[in-house]
């Protein structure tokens, strides 16, 4: 029976290791959203992220915008959906806010799709203040950007 002997682990190698293991845990954090707080002006709407039946759905509360406000991008595995609030107006006369608590300004949240999906096919609703954006799951196309068009749906 031949003993194979491998040679001691050095301490250079055993940072070598930890250095490439530390690299590759950053870049796995780099594509985490984590959901910074938004700057002035910025609000971010919340959002769910679920698979059903071959297809992945995004859904965003963005009560009170129209369609002609939001935006819905694909590019390089990110769905990125963007819109903006305007500025609200109190009415006639010389009112003013006493108190204002609903988000203004513009907002932008990125999805990172991991999986294979058909931006072809994806459809994007808005219908009762949510944001709803299904696509089919299927073979990689990578390196295109397509341009999701909202449409308003009336509730039931």
């Amino acid at each position: 029976m031949t003993l194979i002997r491998r040679p001691p682990r050095t301490a250079h190698l055993d940072i070598a290791i930890l250095q490439r293991e530390v690299h590759q845990l950053l870049e796995r954090l780099a594509e985490v959203d984590r959901a910074d707080p938004p700057t002035d002006g910025e609000w971010a709407p919340s959002i769910d992220v679920f698979e059903s039946r071959g297809k992945l759905t995004i859904v965003a509360e963005v009560p009170g915008l129209g369609p002609e406000s939001l935006r819905v991008t694909f590019r390089d595995r990110h769905l990125v959906l963007t819109g903006e609030r305007r500025e609200r107006r109190p009415g006639a006369g010389a009112a003013s806010f006493l108190c204002m608590e609903r988000p203004q300004g513009r907002f932008t949240r990125v999805v990172v799709l991991d999986v294979p999906i058909d931006v072809r096919e994806a459809e994007a609703r808005l219908s009762g203040g949510l944001l709803k954006v299904t696509v089919p799951r299927l073979k990689d196309r990578r390196g295109r950007s397509t341009v999701i068009t909202v449409q308003r749906e009336e509730p039931a």
